[in-house]
């Protein structure tokens, strides 16, 4: 018995649900009131009946379908028309086509008689794999016959062609049917013998065919007629002998066939095209893909998908996204030459088949990204898609259609994983043919079963106050033989087996009862961190049952949160915005993880209801980094504290670098540093130690007071001798004052005007040009901000040839390089003017602070030396 998946899903058409596969029951629905068709399986089972077979019977299709179709009520009346249907069940299966005369019982009692038949349908391998009985109602010609016996009157009247001939083939009546049948006048066509119009006859068979239908007496056949204009007809033709005193007449009854072909074609077409597009389907494909792998020496197969469909879908309509679906097929066959094959696979996928090496397929998908990505206009909509595509190539992919197809699959999933509109050349064994990883999988399945599965949990430390108040709950999996399996590891092959929805289930449930046990054991308040999964997000009562769970236990939903990567949101954004924004009204924290590996964007952030950004391992700086990766972090921080959220960094491994971050004002930390991810219990123990980060590296250590000269002249060397008499050690070196104050912080850094002019230079030239090039600079507190700042370094005192402060901090004079170097790396950033201009207002911001304390320390230094002119009062306001 052949296996469902492998021909179209048939149901009844009355309990089918509306859609692609309707297509064949909505036909064979249409075919008319007296036509019963259904579709058998090879052991005769009746697997689906039209509407209009079972009205004839009065059943509902639960009552018939699933039994023997000789069992059937269709079959009851006629004992020998049971036998006949027996019989050409069997012949069926040997590709023999049974037709035949029956009876019928139908629902009001009466009998009919019907035009039978059972047609064969073959597989790709050549067996026969489905039968089609159909049946039309021949009642009306059968009384058509009789009615011709006795009145030509009603022989007139008859729908069907009815013809008497005699033994030499020529036509002695024809009604009024059949000469419209043939296109003659009843006078032209009893001039003609039957040779003359059977295409199947001629004047040398025609003795043998009249003492065929003599010795048996009835006669039934297939067999094409000309028209008078010369096209040919099929027709059904059934020959009854009727012998007088005289003489045999034969009258024939001939049915047009022309509808009955359409139909049975049309049947063809539906389980080998898609109706929508009007390409080969999946079993086509499959069918022609499989030839081509015997024949050609290269193949390649092309997988593309449609990005973000579903928002058409959803937003604009089925209707305009089916137009999309075949204005997309009509650029595939504009755009790709020499292909074998191109099917719609399913929603929207396509599959192309070309006879080319792997450099052509290439190039052909390149043009593909391009045609696709082309504005197209939809009933007055304008609309840009972008598109995905995987390829493999046979035979070294796969010399199979199934193995191929996974291999382009497996390319495709890859190119998804790179962002919109990208192409994956296929590039290693799939995972089938990886042995470890079937075991894993398989490993996978019983570890939830078996309580393999536990929960770390990584402290998360406030740099504020250095306690912990968070905890992100980590996944770890101890298998009893193979020990500890990395999560690396499983967690992908959870996402594709679809085990990750009960395993996200059970972290969810035992993160939550481990924080309700904290809070009810009265230890120090803290937040537990779960990461959602990409399926767990999309589930559309995850905040229900959020909820339940947080009721159940007893957990104050502020002490929970979730965690999800930009990358996880960006394929359905709306959705997950939708999520989000429930769990938030919870009282739930959301936390965006990795940022500044994805899709980083002061737009694209404002759209999510997040609280929390967490900076990526690979963008914390250690104290040896450049200056730059430290402004990318300071960036990152300034843009989120704009967006009111929360900054926490992970991945901090060092003393430096969390010192660093407390800096540069980054709210929370979590890594090896502080603590690695440990069992419930060694977090319990450490909550009730108290155990935070030491109070000296938040608050900096009270430095010793040295100063950095910066001047090119020897007048540096009376400077120094003042400030040594005051007890104040020196460095004279830039270099070494650089490298001197990584581990002795510099309290105060001297310049003489003419470095600190080269700086307020640069930075003044480089607001010139922001404010001709974006007119929104010039308004409200960066106008302000940019008249201040020059109004102070435009004091009469300034301009005097003299040491003064420029700095206090450890950085000393970096500290406004940095800013001015971060404001010009902001200026390339064309792509984030919103991001430009926040942060550009923040370094302003920044820079007025600085330079305001340094006045203000000159004015300290002057009190204390005696060596500074007094300052205007307004130039420390």
């Amino acid at each position: 018995m052949p296996k469902i998946d492998s021909v179209p899903k048939l149901v009844a058409a009355s309990s089918a649900a509306p859609g692609p596969d309707m297509a064949l029951h909505e036909v064979l629905d249409r075919l008319g009131p007296s036509i019963f068709a259904g579709l058998l399986d090879t052991d005769g089972v009746l697997r689906y009946a039209n509407q209009a077979a079972l009205r004839a019977i009065g059943s509902t299709p639960e009552e018939v379908l699933g039994r023997h179709f000789d069992t059937t009520p269709w079959w009851q009346a006629c004992e020998l028309s049971k036998r006949r249907l027996q019989q050409a069940l069997a012949s069926a299966l040997r590709g023999e086509v049974s037709r035949f005369d029956v009876r019928v019982a139908s629902s009001s009692g009466a009998t009919l008689a019907m035009d039978f038949s059972l047609l064969p349908l073959y597989g790709a391998d050549g067996r026969v794999v489905w039968l089609i009985p159909s049946a039309r109602d021949v009642s009306e010609r059968e009384e058509a016959q009789h009615q011709l016996l006795l009145t030509r009157h009603a022989v007139e009247q008859a729908n069907d062609a009815l013809l008497e001939v005699g033994p030499d083939g020529a036509f002695r009546n024809a009604n009024a049917a059949a000469c419209r049948l043939l296109g003659l006048e009843r006078e032209q066509l009893l001039r003609l013998r039957v040779p003359d119009i059977d295409t199947g006859v001629d004047e040398t068979h025609w003795p043998r065919r009249w003492h065929e239908m003599w010795e048996r007496g009835s006669l039934r056949f297939e067999t094409n007629i000309r028209h008078h204009d010369g096209h040919e007809i099929p027709v059904d033709v059934s020959v009854s002998l009727v012998t007088s005193a005289d003489e045999t007449i034969a009258h024939l009854c001939v049915d047009d066939l022309r509808e009955r072909r359409a139909a049975e074609q049309r049947i063809r077409k539906l389980q080998q095209f898609d109706e929508l597009t009007g390409l080969p389907n999946r079993h086509l494909l499959i069918e022609r893909l499989d030839a081509t792998l015997q024949t050609s020496t290269e193949t390649a197969v092309l997988v593309l998908d449609i990005d973000r469909f579903k928002r058409i879908n959803d937003g604009l309509g089925h209707k305009i996204g089916d137009a999309v679906l075949r204005e997309v097929a009509q650029r595939i066959a504009a755009t790709v030459h020499s292909v074998v094959l191109i099917a719609r696979r399913s929603g929207d996928e396509f599959v192309i088949v070309m006879s080319a090496s792997s450099v052509t397929a290439l190039n052909a998908a390149q043009a593909l990204l391009e045609t696709i990505s082309r504005p197209m206009t939809i009933e007055g909509h304008e609309l840009q898609l972008t598109c995905r595509i995987g390829i493999a190539m046979a035979p070294a992919d796969g010399d199979r259609p199934d193995t191929l197809l996974r291999s382009a699959n497996a390319a495709l999933r890859h190119a998804k994983l790179l962002g919109l509109n990208q192409v994956s050349v296929f590039a290693g064994a799939p995972h089938d043919d990886d042995p470890e990883r079937l075991a894993l999988e398989t490993a996978l399945r019983q570890a939830l079963r078996d309580e393999q599965f536990e929960l770390h949990y990584e402290p998360q430390v406030d740099l504020v106050h250095g306690r912990i108040v968070g905890v992100e709950a980590l996944l770890r999996w101890q298998h009893p033989t193979l020990g500890r399996i990395a999560p690396d590891r499983f967690i992908p092959i959870a996402e594709e087996t679809g085990l990750i929805v009960p395993i996200g289930d059970w972290v969810l449930r035992r993160a939550v009862e481990q924080a309700a046990s904290w809070q009810r054991a009265g230890l120090p308040p803290l937040r537990m961190a779960v990461n959602l999964s990409p399926r767990q997000l999309l589930q559309p009562d995850l905040a229900h049952r959020v909820e339940r769970l947080l009721a159940a236990t007893g957990l104050d939903p502020r002490l929970f949160g979730v965690e999800v990567t930009e990358s996880m949101m960006i394929a359905n954004i709306d959705q997950a915005v939708q999520h989000l924004s429930a769990l938030r009204a919870l009282g739930v924290e959301v936390s965006l993880d990795d940022f500044g590996t994805g899709y980083s964007s002061l737009g694209y952030l404002r759209r999510l209801p997040v609280d929390v950004i967490k900076i990526a391992r690979s963008l914390v700086p250690d104290v040896a980094a450049p200056a730059e990766d430290l402004s990318i972090t300071r960036a990152i921080i300034t843009m989120a504290h704009q967006l009111q959220m929360t900054v926490l960094a992970e991945g901090v491994e060092s003393e430096g670098q969390a010192a660093l971050l407390a800096a540069n004002r980054c709210d929370r930390i979590q890594g090896y540093w502080f603590s690695a991810a440990l069992p419930g219990a060694a977090v319990e123990a450490m909550l009730r130690d108290g155990r935070k980060i030491d109070p000296a590296l938040l608050a900096g250590h009270s430095p010793q007071r040295t100063v950095l000269l910066v001047d090119d002249e020897e007048r540096i060397r009376a400077q120094d001798q003042l400030l040594q008499s005051e007890r104040l050690a020196s460095i004279q070196q830039l270099a070494a004052g650089v490298a001197h104050e990584i581990n002795n912080p510099i309290g105060y850094v001297f310049s003489n005007l003419g470095t600190l002019e080269t700086y307020l230079e640069r930075l003044f030239e480089m607001l010139d040009a922001y404010e001709r090039a974006e007119p929104a600079l010039a308004d409200g507190a960066i106008a302000a901000g940019l008249a201040a700042l020059r109004a102070r370094f435009e004091l009469d005192y300034l301009k005097q040839d003299i040491p003064m402060l420029i700095g206090e901090s450890k950085e000393g004079l970096s500290r406004v390089h940095s800013i001015v170097q971060d404001l010009k790396d902001f200026s390339r950033v064309d792509t984030q003017q919103e991001w430009v201009l926040a942060s550009l207002h923040q370094g302003m911001k920044s820079t007025l602070n600085i330079f305001t304390n340094e006045i203000e320390y000159c004015a300290d230094v002057r009190r204390e030396y005696g060596t500074l002119p007094d300052i205007p009062q307004e130039a420390s306001t």
